[in-house]
């Protein structure tokens, strides 16, 4: 499956592990700062334009992600108590009557959610978060105005029955696919400027319970007539033309007299 223009256009990488705690520079990440902290997508993409700025100021941000500064500060501080975010006061402004800008920058660079997956609770937190990350993912899915339209996008749904070959064929793919994107975003992070995605990938595999049904095979098709060029094309008229249109307009002038 296939937005720095919107808070929509920075993307995270999103880890879900079965881990109990997070080990990360000079900290410890809990499970419930967490939650609390990122269950909203746009927190996790404010957290990514800061990682991938380095350092940077409020109005920086601001305007890299989309949003006023208020509505930042809002979110800035929910990020920061949860350990994700640090932040210091620059030099008195000139002009601002002595105001103090702040700067933030992340305190880790990836973020990995722990999942007891024994745990009822955590497992439907997880459940959660990841449904509004797919809300995303099908708004993206379904814009018709992407760049290229619906003959741009690749979208597969397919409910069968794989062999233990095919499954493992299956993720063998899904492991190239994470490759190229890591490189790309390893090449993302040698700049230092505000990131901007131009395209959405999204790859699910998943086992579901013995039972459930086949989908059948559904493509979508272009059924409009390509459109057709016209030629603009302009006749001049030839020696002849013009000698006898000179005739008559003599011819005219002196039946007036």
């Amino acid at each position: 499956m296939a937005r720095s223009r919107s808070p929509r256009a920075a993307y995270g990488m999103i880890n879900v592990m079965a881990e109990t705690t997070i080990e990360a520079p000079n900290m410890q990440l809990t499970r419930t700062q967490l939650w609390s902290a990122m269950r909203l997508p746009l927190r996790l993409r404010i957290f990514e334009t800061a990682r991938r700025l380095g350092e940077a100021s409020v109005t920086e941000l601001a305007e890299a992600v989309g949003l006023n500064r208020t509505a930042l500060y809002f979110h800035l501080r929910h990020l920061e108590r949860a350990g994700l975010l640090i932040s210091r006061s620059g030099e008195p402004t000139p002009g601002r009557r002595g105001k103090r800008p702040r700067y933030y920058k992340t305190a880790v660079q990836e973020i990995v959610f722990p999942v007891d997956n024994d745990s009822k609770r955590e497992s439907q937190k997880a459940a959660d978060f990841l449904r509004n990350w797919f809300t995303d993912s099908r708004l993206d899915i379904m814009d018709i105005k992407t760049p290229g339209g619906l003959a741009a996008k690749r979208i597969g749904l397919s409910w069968e029955n794989f062999t233990d070959d095919e499954i493992g064929r299956i993720r063998a793919i899904y492991t190239e696919v994470e490759e190229i994107v890591r490189r790309a975003r390893n090449r993302s992070n040698s700049t230092r400027k505000a990131p901007s995605a131009n395209f959405h990938v999204g790859f699910v595999y998943t086992p579901i319970a013995d039972g459930t049904m086949p989908n059948p095979s559904m493509q979508f098709k272009n059924t409009a007539a390509p459109k057709a060029k016209t030629a603009k094309v302009e006749v001049k008229p030839s020696k002849t033309q013009k000698v006898n249109a000179k005739a008559a307009k003599v011819d005219e002038a002196a039946a007036t007299k």
